[in-house]
């Protein structure tokens, strides 16, 4: 039997890694140009809710731009600290989704994972033709861009096809290519998208802001005048003095972009309003933000109402707030894990093509060294979840991890087993013994077994991971060097962590993500495939789901379960835990914070923050 680790060993391993902030779990370096496709299984469609009471309009003349002396009570003041300065285009390089803009760039649908809605916005509806080759898309009648002119077909068609046309060099233009042959405005409110083969999930892939993925549409009547990707590129909308702002759908406009500064004020008019769409505008005036200092002084500043929410915490820290302040709250309110589940499980990622790796037992070896349950009790004192597949628990997903098939596959395949006895015969049937000092070694060699995961954001999970691989024989040491990022996106940190930030609706996305076309050599970008694994058997189940309707519920479990019967058999990499977003939210000037109770949205980083703006209302 694996011999104990003391608690009191545990704390002196994860004390090393010390306090500190932890970066939003999507907010990674070099993000993929080419996400896959994200599957949804039809989730309730709704629109958003009513909102009442009316404010009384601004007169004319009394509108100042922008906005002064918006009270404190009438703003909401956000901690985050992605802060690129004076870009307004969302295709200009260095853009980041995470500035604010999502309060201004709108969506043709939203989706709301946690409580598996989707809420038609820009767009009413959308149809397939038969086979999937086409599809649909009919526009809500009077959306209006914020310079005034009607927001058509046109500009969609024109957004898809320029990033089709310019492919590779903008944000999400490889996927669009790989999937778009031609968009066409059939009229002033549908658009037709031909596709490049049959794909029943282009709406929700394609079409959809979720988490913070999706497609952001430009007007055509600017955007017409570039010829190049440099152009586009080069375009950062960002000249006040001269009249230059971004143009977008959405009530807020940026008024003010600094290094540690970001402001953006609600507009006067909104066109959601004006179609009914919206009862009213929403009661934030202003939302600011400035960079996340640390868990300690964010926490200091939300109990003294100088901030209204933040990045995600610590348990220990999120937890200190909530007793300090009554006016604080979390998803989960005053019980552990108080957060929600991010669409961002963790796994161990070995690098499957380097040695010894690249052999299924040891892979397995490191499987049975780790006890998840270990890492959540310790790390996060108790405050989080084990993960099991590499995919979040969400409504749209948990139903195929309930089939009684699915369940029989974990009886064979148990992830979660914590096995001394097994590690040590699958290590030495791989031709490996432990030498002089308890290490696993093969021809006198130890394998490079350190764990590579960047701080603060992996500081509490990776030293206890790393110590019980050690105490079952690997030589591991969590790693943390300053280029981190780097070594685990190229390869060359052949152990590290990560997550996945694929599936949220059905698990084509993330299944999709092993499929070998999107294997990388070591030194190259890992892509969507981490692990770097490939299998040819794999490859034709999805390939065969990629062409099954989401609706064909039976036919998508069986191709589920074959997927991960082969996924566990070679196991790829190690399900580890799910991860949390454990936000703090102020309510002393602010109610209607999604929760537990009423789960509509989640972090305001993502594009889905607007569903959040509907939602605040003033205490005052």
């Amino acid at each position: 039997m694996m011999k104990k680790i003391s608690r009191r060993q545990f704390l002196q391993v994860s004390a090393i890694a010390g306090a500190g902030a932890v970066l939003a779990a999507c907010a990674t370096p070099a993000p993929v140009d080419e996400p896959v496709d994200e599957p949804v299984d039809e989730p309730e469609v709704v629109q958003p809710d009513p909102v009442v009471e009316d404010p009384t309009p601004v007169p004319e003349e009394e509108r100042v731009w922008p906005r002064e002396n918006v009270p404190r009570e009438r703003t909401l003041a956000l901690m985050n600290g992605f802060h690129p300065v004076g870009i307004g285009n969302p295709y200009a390089a260095g853009y980041s989704h995470q500035q604010g803009g999502a309060s201004a760039h709108e969506a043709l649908f939203y989706y709301a994972a946690l409580n598996d809605r989707t809420y038609p916005w820009l767009a009413e509806s959308y149809e397939y033709n038969d086979d999937a080759t086409e599809i649909t898309v009919y526009l809500r009648r009077g959306a209006k861009w914020n310079d005034g002119e009607d927001f058509t077909a046109e500009d969609v068609a024109f957004t898809y096809n320029m990033l089709r046309d310019f492919a590779p060099g903008l944000r999400d233009s490889t996927m669009v290519r790989n999937h778009v042959a031609e968009a066409v405005a059939v009229d002033d409110y549908t658009v037709r998208f031909e596709l490049v083969e049959p794909n029943y999930r282009f709406h929700f892939t394609h079409c959809t802001f979720r988490f913070d993925r999706g497609v952001y549409l430009v007007p055509e009547h600017i955007f017409n005048q570039f010829d190049a990707v440099d152009d586009v590129q080069e375009f950062l909308q960002w000249d006040p003095a001269a009249g230059v702002v971004p143009v977008h759908t959405g009530p807020y406009q940026m008024t003010r972009t600094e290094e540690n500064f970001s402001r953006y004020d609600l507009r006067y008019e909104w066109w959601a309003v004006d179609v009914g769409l919206a009862d009213r505008m929403p009661h934030v005036l202003i939302h600011t933000d400035i960079p996340y200092p640390s868990d300690e002084l964010a926490a200091q500043l939300l109990i003294n109402n100088e901030v209204d929410t933040t990045l995600d915490m610590r348990p220990a820290t999120i937890e200190s707030i909530l007793m300090q302040a009554d006016h604080i709250i979390s998803h989960t309110g005053d019980d552990k894990p108080y957060g929600y589940v991010d669409w961002w499980p963790i796994s161990v990622y070995p690098n499957n093509l380097t040695e010894p790796y690249d052999d299924v037992r040891v892979r397995w070896a490191l499987a049975y060294a780790i006890n998840q349950q270990t890492v959540v009790d310790i790390a996060w004192d108790g405050a989080g979840e084990v993960a099991f597949t590499p995919f979040p628990n969400y409504p749209g997903l948990t139903q195929f991890f309930d089939h009684p098939d699915f369940a029989a596959l974990m009886e064979e395949y148990n992830v979660l087993e914590h096995s001394q006895e097994k590690v040590d015969e699958l290590m030495e049937d791989a031709g490996f013994e432990k030498d002089g000092q308890g290490f696993w070694a093969r021809d006198g060699q130890r394998p490079d077994v350190d764990l590579y995961a960047g701080v603060p954001l992996f500081g509490d999970i990776a030293p206890i991971t790393a110590e019980l691989l050690r105490q079952a024989g690997f030589e591991c040491n969590h790693a943390a060097p300053p280029d981190v990022w780097t070594l685990k996106g190229n390869g060359q940190a052949e152990l590290h962590l990560f997550g996945h930030g694929g599936s949220v609706a059905d698990p084509f996305t993330t299944l999709d993500m092993y499929h070998s076309r999107w294997q990388a050599p070591t030194g190259e970008d890992c892509g969507p495939n981490r692990p770097r694994w490939a299998n040819e058997e794999y490859d034709a189940v999805i390939e065969e789901m990629s062409r099954t309707s989401p609706d064909d519920e039976a036919k998508v479990q069986e191709l589920f379960n074959s997927a991960m019967t082969i996924w566990y058999r070679e196991l790829p990499e190690v399900p580890l835990v799910q991860w949390f977003h454990r936000i703090a939210m102020n309510t002393n000037y602010w109610t209607g914070w999604p929760d537990q109770d009423n789960p509509y949205n989640t972090a305001f980083w993502h594009l889905t923050f607007p569903i959040t703006l509907w939602n605040l209302e003033p205490t005052t």
